[in-house]
């Protein structure tokens, strides 16, 4: 899969979740609370950012001076996240909630996930972008 492809999906991911966000705040906050209060399905995210970011920096573990060095640290960000959610889900709980009752928090966050999307859709789907 090339980095343009990669950029792609994230592209996708981060917008669809950001709009979503940005137009259903409710539902999320709602949506976060509820996987905070589930055991199995906090441990079920741990395995999959766990899975998702191994297999990232299992296949592009590329340390380079351009863009594509932004999949590497996803991945590798991915990979972090799902062990710290497996060992230490009480902290990831307190931190959540912590996040999602913060209104700015929230705002800033949303804003940050919708620019990043349109970062990704400019280096994965613009022909001449510079990866």
């Amino acid at each position: 899969m090339s980095d343009s492809q990669i950029f792609q999906i994230f592209s996708i991911v981060y917008l669809a979740i950001g709009i979503g966000i940005l137009v259903n705040s409710d539902f999320y906050k709602k949506m976060f609370s509820e996987f905070m209060e589930n055991s199995a399905i906090l441990y079920m995210g741990g395995i999959m950012a766990l899975v998702v970011g191994f297999l990232i920096v299992r296949f592009h573990n590329t340390w380079t001076w351009d863009f594509s060095v932004i999949i590497t640290i996803i991945g590798w960000i991915a990979l972090i996240k799902g062990v710290v959610i497996l060992i230490l889900p009480k902290h990831i709980i307190s931190l959540t909630k912590t996040m999602i009752n913060s209104a700015i928090f929230m705002k800033v966050e949303t804003i940050i996930i919708i620019i990043v999307g349109l970062l990704f859709s400019y280096l994965g789907f613009y022909p001449k972008s510079p990866i």
